[in-house]
């Protein structure tokens, strides 16, 4: 997700905010975008609300209605740094854009259905987004409203991003590989040990471990890990090496980078594709 987009969002609802103060918000789309824009900041002020660097864009927003290029690029690597090292992060950031550009929030928060969103004259229908018919009254709506044209604008284009996204996925793109595909390649360890290889035949080597140390006894190795994680967001990977079999977990942080756990859940190493 292009971490541009977040940061417009909250530039739009910080500059929005402080503009509002004492005033009531005009019309139905009005209202829905501030409710997803709340909802954004709301997130990200859980996760980085003392960044200074998320500080610091938020105080140039709320004075001057925007932000120098110099914040925006400091917020974008802070929010891209926290969504790396978070997945469940990244994906409540891509759920809350996503839901307002395919309509998702408006029927909760306005009543109005979700297949087609009202904005002074513009309709804006599909479950991603759709044609824009629009007359002289978009045009008055965007100059009384800047900051929330900034972010409607936005919003289709972060619903252009995940539709590619989307596309990319389905299409057979590195992107959502589970299984064994997940775990094919040469691995370094945080642990100073050879590095690891898994093989697309199930092959493999340097898995086994015994009381946190990793153990060769010689002979073929095998691995196997779940297609699918458990309660924990972590995969179950088996290794064999006759007569000797242990069973792990595996935690993803990112397509390659991962964190190896005993089944008794006491951490073992990290692990880095390469």
């Amino acid at each position: 997700m292009g971490m541009e987009v977040v940061v417009g969002m909250l530039i739009a609802w910080a500059a929005g905010k402080a503009r509002r103060a004492g005033t009531e918000l005009n019309g139905i789309t009005d209202r829905a975008l501030e409710l997803t824009a709340q909802r954004l900041w709301d997130l990200v002020e859980a996760k980085l609300g003392t960044d200074p660097a998320i500080q610091r864009l938020v105080s140039e927003s709320q004075q001057n209605g925007d932000a120098t290029p110099s914040a925006r690029t400091r917020a974008e690597t802070a929010l891209q740094d926290a969504a790396d090292h978070d997945p469940r992060f990244a994906a409540a950031l891509e759920a809350i854009v996503s839901s307002q550009a395919s309509g998702g929030d408006t029927t909760a928060a306005t009543g109005v259905p979700s297949s087609s969103v009202q904005a002074g004259g513009a309709a804006i229908t599909g479950t991603v987004f759709g044609n824009i018919k629009a007359n002289n009254k978009v045009v008055n709506h965007a100059a009384r409203n800047p900051l929330l044209t900034v972010l409607a604008v936005a919003l289709v284009l972060a619903a252009l991003v995940f539709g590619i996204r989307a596309l990319t996925a389905s299409s057979g793109g590195d992107e959502g590989k589970a299984g064994s595909a997940a775990m094919v390649g040469n691995w370094k360890t945080s642990d100073s040990s050879s590095p690891k290889v898994f093989g697309e035949d199930g092959r493999c080597s340097g898995f086994y471990y015994n009381n946190g140390a990793p153990l060769d006894i010689g002979g073929p190795m095998t691995c196997t890990i779940s297609s699918t994680p458990d309660a924990d967001d972590r995969y179950t990977l088996v290794v064999t090496q006759s007569p000797n079999q242990a069973t792990y977990k595996v935690a993803f942080d990112t397509a390659d980078h991962a964190q190896v756990y005993s089944s008794s859940g006491q951490k073992i190493y990290e692990i880095n594709r390469f």
